[in-house]
């Protein structure tokens, strides 16, 4: 089967045929993910040592109470 051809007449392509406007939109949605998963790595740290914390707190306050 042919393909029939297409025309990109409303947009400037580049060599490799993604037009600039895709490439911004792309890379605003890398930076974006980037963002969002350093946000959330933050985050998941932050809960994880304030977990760590108590968790000490509570087994130093066990082991000076049965002293």
């Amino acid at each position: 089967m042919a393909e029939a051809p297409t025309s990109n007449n409303a947009m400037s392509t580049s060599n490799n045929g993604m037009s600039t406007s895709n490439k911004i939109n792309l890379s605003g949605l890398g930076i974006g993910a980037i963002v969002l998963t350093t946000v959330y790595t933050a985050v998941l740290a932050s809960q994880l040592m304030a977990t760590k914390h108590k968790v000490n707190y509570l087994y130093y306050k066990e082991l000076t109470q049965n002293k």
